[in-house]
């Protein structure tokens, strides 16, 4: 018999066509390699002494000159992807904000990144990185502190550090090292300055680890589930992210998950650790063999609920091309001893495609039980879907990879509830259950231990 496998491709993620879409919405962000002639510059916001005393009501519209927005309506985080935007009199890409009820947490101001500034050469990433230390300095007025790698990080991550009495500024930077021996180029990866109370700053890892403890007690997943009269069962405690024109969904989704149950991470990290691209995104494989890797540290389990094999892949085609000879219409040819997804979806129709996938009822409703079981336990799904085929108001209308979180269902009404990592307007979203189901390509989930 011959042997086929599936095309190796980072799908499903976002590709360039979805990139496109995002920069049209009203939050797109723009290159922060730009530097504009009148900057809107962080520097006073950090090092303001009354900080940690803003109200939350009033952090956007006292620092709407800054250009940040609510991430969701839960109004417990904010960003900014302000044109302009500079740290040290130089551009940053973005910066997000965390609340905690009424309680200032902290802000990370991504200085640099390889999704949204592209890659730098090694002489360019050690410019940068001095002048963003020589920076700190002068605005703390104190000479940092080199606090060296941690053994709980993701990724290996050069730090230092400078403390006022009121505020902690941990500037990290990261690169993936050269391996000539192994073909591995230079690459550099992020600088970050996350600013913190300074009682409270940790490792990103070190937090993680803490989240996880028994002292906190065990993850509650239920009571993060809510029942609405309308027959809405949904985790409505989800933190929006907003991955911007990155191809970031796969990480941005995880990174949601991630900081629903209390571990901070950050996407740039994640996408590291998952060898993202900025344009063709991230192979759900990798994202979650990596994290696979980081279980027992993170506390958190990875597993796989559903993915498209070849098996199954094959009869999909075997089930659209009958339902294509029926209707008279083009069957997908073989593909020989190669499948590519991307290819045999893009050469599908959407009606036949959806009498292929839902004419056995059986599936449809493993796949609804699915959701249910998870949803009633407070586990949101990390839901990949093919776009494309079903109408989506606030969706590209082409044929492309996407990873989303499915958080909640209806029973009454048969419809599926999930979100986008596309910030403000995408946190809660509906779809009939069937045509939930015939762009289904994957589902995982992320739990606590």
């Amino acid at each position: 018999m011959r042997r086929r496998r599936l095309a190796e491709r980072n799908t499903p993620s976002n590709d360039y066509a979805v990139k496109t879409f995002l920069r049209q919405l009203v939050f797109g962000v723009t290159a922060c390699v730009a530097l504009h002639a009148r900057g809107q510059a962080l520097d006073a916001l950090v090092s303001a002494p009354d900080l940690w005393q803003t109200p939350r009501a009033d952090f956007v519209e006292q620092h709407r000159g800054l250009g940040f927005y609510w991430l969701s309506a839960a109004r417990d985080r904010a960003a900014s992807r302000s044109k302009g935007l500079t740290l040290f009199g130089a551009p940053v890409c973005e910066a997000d904000v965390d609340f905690q009820g009424d309680k200032l947490m902290g802000v990370t101001i991504s200085i640099y990144n390889r999704g949204d500034a592209g890659d730098l050469e090694k002489n360019q990433w050690n410019a940068l990185v001095t002048r963003s230390y020589t920076g700190l300095a002068a605005l703390t007025k104190l000479q940092p502190a080199v606090q060296g790698q941690d053994a709980s990080d993701a990724v290996k991550v050069t730090a230092v550090v400078s403390q006022t009495q009121i505020t902690k500024f941990l500037l990290q930077s990261s690169f993936t090292k050269e391996v000539r021996s192994r073909n591995i180029p230079f690459r550099a990866e992020f600088v970050r300055l996350q600013v913190t109370p300074a009682e409270k700053a940790r490792t990103f890892m070190a937090a993680a680890l803490a989240a996880g403890s028994p002292a906190q007690g065990p993850f509650n997943g239920p009571s993060h589930v809510k029942k609405d009269p309308s027959g809405d069962v949904r985790i409505d405690t989800v933190p929006m992210v907003d991955q911007g024109q990155k191809g970031y969904c796969v990480v941005a989704t995880a990174e949601r998950v991630m900081r629903y149950y209390g571990v901070p991470v950050d996407e740039n990290e994640l996408a590291e650790l998952a060898n993202s691209s900025a344009t063709a995104g991230t192979s759900n494989d990798a994202m979650f063999n990596s994290l696979k890797k980081l279980s027992q540290r993170l506390q958190l389990r990875v597993r796989s609920i559903q993915n498209i094999d070849v098996r199954q892949l094959e009869n999909l085609m075997r089930d659209y091309n009958q339902q294509a000879r029926r209707k008279h219409e083009a069957e997908i040819p073989d593909q020989g001893h190669m499948l590519d997804v991307q290819a045999i979806y893009a050469a599908m129709k959407p009606d036949l495609l959806k009498a292929a996938r839902t004419h056995n009822k059986a599936d449809m409703g493993r796949f609804q039980q699915i959701v249910q079981d998870h949803i009633d336990q407070g586990i949101p799904v990390l839901w990949s879907v093919m776009l494309g085929f079903v109408p989506e108001a606030k969706a590209p209308k082409v044929i492309s990879g996407h990873t989303r979180l499915i958080i909640g269902y209806n029973a009454g009404t048969n419809e599926i509830l999930y979100s986008d990592s596309w910030g403000p307007g995408h946190e809660l979203k509906r779809m009939a259950a069937d045509d939930a189901w015939t762009i289904t390509m994957a589902m995982n989930t992320i739990e606590p231990l």
